[in-house]
């Protein structure tokens, strides 16, 4: 659904709904924290025949972020940005307000998300907020690799796998399971 909701900001005339399309799409699709999405330049993105990577310094822990993006990802951006990326200056900002030429912000984008819950039936019972774009991130990763939380902890860059259960939402039987298979397939393992 929020891929979806993203594909039709994105294809909007008006720019803070593309802006805001692109956002969202980003988030889904690589899992970077807000922040680090806002504060993306040109030169974070390393184009290479066939595909493109995001390679950044991730703002919360400062642990390098190096990751292929989707061609989608790759299309929306470069059409977001049209002739930036042949500009003189490596450091501009993708995500720029052109009326003040400064970034946009977190507060920006929460208060965007607050008018998308009151505009769409579907998230008004759900909590979405920014942090909703990284959490979906994780259990794409934790249902597409059969639930394992171990993948999604390392698709997040977590230390500890009680933070990614936390972002899962997973329940006590849940939580059981993993802790069964990660005894079945590692701990027994050992011995």
């Amino acid at each position: 659904d929020l891929m979806r909701l993203a594909e039709t900001l994105f294809s909007s005339k008006k720019h803070t709904e593309k802006t805001l399309g692109l956002v969202i799409y980003t988030g889904v699709t690589t899992g970077l924290r807000i922040g680090d999405i806002l504060s993306m330049k040109t030169e974070n993105l390393d184009p290479f025949e066939g595909g493109c990577r995001i390679k950044l310094i991730q703002g919360k822990y400062k642990v390098p972020f190096d990751k292929l993006i989707s061609y989608r990802l790759d299309d929306m951006i470069g059409e977001y940005l049209g002739s930036k990326l042949i500009t003189n200056k490596p450091d501009t900002h993708i995500f720029v307000n052109p009326d003040t030429h400064k970034p946009y912000t977190i507060h920006w984008v929460n208060k965007r998300f607050s008018i998308l819950k009151d505009a769409h039936q579907w998230l008004k019972d759900k909590t979405f907020s920014s942090h909703t774009l990284r959490k979906t991130y994780a259990m794409t990763i934790y249902k597409y690799y059969g639930n394992d939380v171990m993948k999604a902890r390392d698709a997040l860059g977590h230390k500890s796998i009680t933070t990614t259960q936390k972002y899962l939402n997973l329940d006590r039987k849940q939580k059981e399971l993993i802790h069964a298979n990660v005894v079945k397939d590692i701990f027994n393992a050992v011995v």
